[in-house]
């Protein structure tokens, strides 16, 4: 019996060849997986109760590779249910700002960019008349917006939870929130 080495020497030069080839046609994994984590707090310009209406907001707070950010975006409401929850996405991507300029962009709730599915919005009332939301969606990258070290960003995606301040449901007044978030980011290896 041939020794496993002996058996390789002795084949045939096509087949060392044929062999040689698959192996140089292998994809190499040209990625690599980020964790992402993301905390922060803001302000909505208002919370919309009229579907498909933009409300812009900002956030600041610390990121995984950004470090300090500023961050703005806008959301909208895509369709209330009977049982207190909404629908919602990003009407305009939120981008994240590293404090060297840096950018990383996402939308949120958005399936035509990879979310599984819409956010929801869940509103609580209190015990003044007023409510709180939980908003949760999923946030996917959008590569051709990222910049700087974010530039390979190439997919991967978090889920972030944002809680409001209570407010008064209709009323066209700022609210401040508190959010985070987790997941992953990938990057693309190489230039």
């Amino acid at each position: 019996m041939l020794h496993p080495i002996r058996r390789i020497a002795a084949a045939s030069p096509l087949v060392l060849l044929v062999a040689g080839l698959s192996l140089a046609g292998s994809p190499a994994h040209a990625q690599v997986v980020k964790p992402f984590k993301v905390v922060g707090g803001g302000v909505a310009e208002y919370l919309p109760v009229v579907p498909d209406v933009a409300s812009r907001h900002f956030a600041v707070g610390q990121a995984t590779e950004l470090g300090r950010y500023y961050g703005e975006g806008a959301f909208q409401v895509l369709e209330f249910h009977a049982d207190g929850t909404a629908d919602f996405d990003s009407a305009r991507p939120f981008v994240f700002v590293a404090a060297n300029g840096d950018r990383l962009a996402f939308t949120y709730g958005d399936t035509s960019n990879g979310a599984a599915r819409p956010g929801e919005v869940t509103l609580h009332p209190t015990r003044e008349g007023l409510f709180v939301a939980v908003f949760v969606a999923e946030f996917n990258p959008i590569p051709a917006l990222c910049t700087g070290r974010f530039a390979k960003v190439t997919g991967g995606s978090f889920i972030m939870t944002a809680v409001t301040q209570p407010f008064e449901f209709g009323a066209m007044d700022p609210v401040g929130y508190i959010w985070s978030g987790e997941g992953s980011l990938v990057y693309r290896r190489g230039h």
